[in-house]
């Protein structure tokens, strides 16, 4: 395993989850897509539009990659195409790697904070969230 692959799920904290793969499942009925996403659990999203092909029916689906295997060995696997299009969770690393790291809304530890409170409501304009090291939020509540 890579130093830069979390050991953990970032959102929930608990054990490390496999990389999601996108999918596409090939058919020629729309029954059969229907039984392989029953059969092995594949997430068809909120809402799973099928497009017409010439030889059937595609959707695209996300399984986990541990998952993947067992799915085309499935009983309705047989009548199916799967076809890997991309590691989701990769893609998804990458995009946020664009974005950037930290917390916008942490306070530069470098600038002092004129306008916090001492009283323990935030003043207007405060740098900081009393108590805290957090920028204030802009909009919640608060006139421009």
């Amino acid at each position: 395993m890579s130093e830069d692959v979390p050991t953990e799920d970032v959102v929930g904290g608990g054990p490390f989850l496999p990389p999601l793969i996108h999918v596409e499942i090939h058919g020629a009925e729309l029954g059969d897509l229907r039984d392989f996403a029953r059969e092995t659990g594949a997430d068809l999203g909120c809402r799973a539009t099928p497009r017409r092909e010439a030889e059937g029916w595609t959707v695209d689906a996300y399984l986990p990659e541990d998952r993947l295997e067992a799915a085309r060995s499935a009983r309705s696997g047989a009548r199916v195409r799967l076809e890997v299009r991309e590691d989701a969770t990769a893609v998804g690393r990458e995009r946020q790697a664009e974005v950037g790291t930290g917390n916008r809304f942490r306070a530069d530890e470098a600038t002092p904070a004129p306008g916090r409170a001492t009283d323990g409501e935030a003043a207007r304009g405060a740098t900081t969230v009393p108590g805290t090291r957090l920028r204030p939020v802009r909009g919640l509540g608060e006139k421009r």
